[in-house]
C-alpha cells in the first residue's frame, strides 16, 4: 500500500486576441454558400468548380474531395463542430480554411477519420486510407487561438510542490491492516496517520470507528488495506466507512485489495477502488486519486494504492515415488529425494 500528495502546477493564461477585421476572416467571405450535409456514410462529397462552401454543423459523410477551384470552409464563432469522415483529399487549386493568420479559429473543431482496414474502399496510392492530404496545387490553411510556448517561475518549486516537499508512505509488513492517513486540505500536508489491524485483533475495529469520528468535517481522509484487513472486522467499523461514502468496504474480504479517498462530511466527493482477491492466479490492485485546490491556490494530488502481490505459482504435476506407492503413503523426503527440482520449503502441496 502506498500514498503519495503532489503539488501540480497548473498554469492558466489568458491570451487577449484581438478579432481581426471582418474582411480577413475566411468564414465571412459573401461567396460562401452555407453547407449543412447532415449525416449519411455513403454521401461522397465533391466540392469543384467555383463551388465556395461554409460547413456551420456536425456531419458524416463517406468522403471528401475538393479540386478544381473548390473551397471548403469552417464557420467560426458557433458551437462545436465535429466532421466525420473516412478521408479528405485537397487537389488541384482546391482549397480548405479553418480561420486564418489574421483571423485565428475561435470556436472547436474536430475531425475525426473512421473506417476499418477490411472495408471494401480502395485505398489512396500515396496517402493510405484514413488521411486528411493535400495533392499538389491545394491548399490547406489551419489556424487556431496562439498558446504561450514558456513562461517565468516566479518562486522556488520544491519536490512535490509543498514547501516542505512531498509526503510518499510506502507499504511494509509492520503495517499490516487498515492504513489512515489524515490530510489538512488547505495545505496538502499529512496531519496523522495511524494502522488499525483489523485481521489479527477485534478492538482494533472500535478504535478505527472512534479515529474516524474524532477527525474534523471538510479534512480529506484516504484509507487503504495493506496486506489483510478483513478477518476481525466487524460491522460498526463497516457502517462507520460507509457512511464516509465507501461502497465497497461493507463486503471487504480476504486479502481484497482496497483504496478510498474522501472528504469527511461530503460521501459524494469519494472516490473508491476494490479487488476481490485473485488466489493463486496471480497479483491484484485497487488504486485511486484526486485532485484538490489548497488555501493558496495550488492543486494537489493525492494517490492511494492497495496491492494483494501474488509471489508464488504451482508447478506441474509430478510423479509418485516408487518407494512411496509400496507404503500406500508419501513422506516429503522420499519425494524431495525423487524430484531434486522441487524447493526446499514448498508452500503448499497438493
Amino acid at each position: 500500500m502506498s500514498i503519495e500528495v503532489s503539488f501540480v502546477l497548473l498554469l492558466f493564461v489568458l491570451l487577449a486576441v484581438r478579432r481581426a477585421t471582418a474582411s480577413s476572416c475566411p468564414d465571412q467571405d459573401p461567396r460562401l454558400k452555407l453547407w449543412n450535409p447532415g449525416h449519411d456514410d455513403d454521401n461522397v462529397v465533391n466540392i469543384s468548380r467555383g463551388q465556395e462552401l461554409l460547413l456551420a454543423s456536425s456531419a458524416t459523410v463517406h468522403s471528401i474531395l475538393i479540386t478544381n477551384g473548390g473551397k471548403l470552409t469552417i464557420k467560426d464563432n458557433t458551437g462545436p463542430i465535429v466532421l466525420r469522415t473516412q478521408h479528405i483529399l485537397i487537389e488541384n487549386g482546391g482549397e480548405m480554411h479553418v480561420g486564418s493568420e489574421s483571423c485565428p479559429f475561435q470556436s472547436n473543431l474536430t475531425i475525426i477519420l473512421y473506417g476499418r482496414a477490411d472495408d471494401d474502399d480502395q485505398p489512396d496510392s500515396y496517402f493510405g486510407q484514413k488521411y486528411i492530404g493535400v495533392g499538389s496545387g491545394g491548399t490547406l490553411e489551419v489556424h487556431g487561438e496562439k498558446k504561450l510556448s514558456w513562461t517565468f517561475l516566479n518562486k522556488t518549486l520544491n519536490p512535490g510542490g509543498l514547501q516542505e516537499g512531498g509526503y510518499y508512505f510506502e507499504r511494509s509488513w509492520g503495517h499490516r491492516g487498515i492504513i489512515v492517513h489524515v490530510i489538512d486540505p488547505k495545505t496538502g500536508s499529512v496531519i496523522h496517520s495511524d494502522r488499525f489491524d483489523t485481521y489479527k485483533l477485534k478492538g482494533e475495529s472500535l478504535r478505527l470507528v472512534r479515529y474516524l469520528n474524532a477527525v474534523d468535517e471538510g479534512t480529506i481522509l484516504t484509507v487503504a488495506v495493506n496486506d489483510e484487513g478483513s478477518r476481525s472486522l466487524d460491522d460498526s467499523a463497516r457502517k462507520a466507512m460507509t457512511k464516509l461514502g465507501s461502497k465497497h468496504f461493507l463486503h471487504l474480504g480476504f486479502r481484497h485489495p482496497w483504496s478510498f479517498i474522501t472528504v469527511k462530511g461530503n460521501p459524494c466527493s469519494s472516490v473508491e477502488d476494490h479487488i476481490e482477491y485473485q488466489g493463486f492466479r496471480g497479483s491484484a490492485v485497487a488504486k485511486v486519486c484526486k485532485l484538490f485546490l489548497a488555501e493558496n491556490g495550488e492543486h494537489f494530488n493525492v494517490s492511494s494504492t492497495s496491492e494483494w502481490v501474488q509471489d508464488v505459482e504451482w508447478t506441474d504435476w509430478f510423479e509418485k515415488p516408487e518407494k512411496a506407492k509400496s507404503k500406500g503413503g508419501e513422506r516429503l523426503s522420499d519425494f524431495k529425494a525423487a524430484h531434486p527440482e522441487v524447493c526446499d520449503h514448498p508452500v503448499d502441496i497438493q
